[in-house]
């Protein structure tokens, strides 16, 4: 029985290509169901998965230092003045 979703193939080429974007988690879901079937079938991208994956886990465990507030002062106001812009052009 299927839940209706219709899937569509996914390469490696592509697969590769939004890695980090499926790691960050900001693919939209369909896409991610697309690419982890893929994950699932190849190994040689299921290998790279687990590599980024693994640095990713190793580097948020050994970074303990938060940004200064400054930082995400500058940041917030920074994205501010480039939404103004786009929502102006």
């Amino acid at each position: 029985m299927t839940d209706g979703a219709t899937h569509r193939e996914v390469d490696c080429a592509e697969a590769l290509d939004r890695l980090f974007e499926f790691l960050d988690g900001e693919v939209q879901e369909a896409d991610a169901d697309d690419i982890r079937a893929h994950l699932a079938a190849c190994e040689p991208c299921l290998a790279a998965y687990d590599v980024e994956d693994h640095l990713r886990k190793l580097i948020k465990r050994s970074c303990h230092e938060s940004a200064p507030a400054e930082l995400h002062v500058r940041i917030r106001h920074q994205l501010t003045v480039l939404r103004q812009q786009v929502g102006e052009a």
